[in-house]
């Protein structure tokens, strides 16, 4: 498939734009942060490009071959809704991780105040029950229409 002139033009704008954003960002940060706060921040990324190359990738990369096992009797519609919801869920509950971290260490009562454990529960329980009632809808039209999984 050819991409038009006004794609690749809108292309182009977006990465001048958020290049010259990135740099802006950049000079601004010795003005704005003190050595020790900007040598917190370099080690703050430079852990988390750690922790995403040596922990998430490899485990996502085990997890999608993992499914892409569990999920071959199911069809490719189907197959996709489960990849979705695990891949939303492990989202969630990366930032429901973090902010329990934070409320358990908050000085305040007030600070972090909701029930984030009880919500991340009913969110996987409502995440479970959507994405399997998908999936069995799914699988139902597909077995009606007489369609094999390609």
């Amino acid at each position: 498939m050819k991409t038009s002139r006004t794609v690749k033009g809108v292309r182009a704008a977006l990465g001048i734009a958020g290049t010259a954003i990135l740099g802006y960002g950049l000079l601004g940060l010795p003005t704005q942060l003190g050595p020790e706060q900007l040598i917190g921040l370099l080690t703050w990324m430079a852990v988390a490009v750690l922790i995403h190359d040596g922990v998430i990738v490899p485990l996502s990369t085990l997890a999608g071959a993992g499914l892409t096992r569990a999920g071959s009797k199911l069809q490719s519609p189907s197959a996709a809704v489960l990849r979705g919801a695990l891949l939303t869920g492990a989202v969630v509950t990366l930032v429901a991780g973090v902010l329990l971290k934070a409320q358990s260490v908050a000085r305040s009562a007030t600070v972090l105040e909701a029930d984030y454990a009880g919500s991340l529960i009913w969110f996987w329980v409502l995440l479970a029950a959507g994405s399997a009632a998908a999936t069995v809808t799914l699988e139902r039209r597909a077995g009606r229409s007489g369609r094999i999984r390609p």
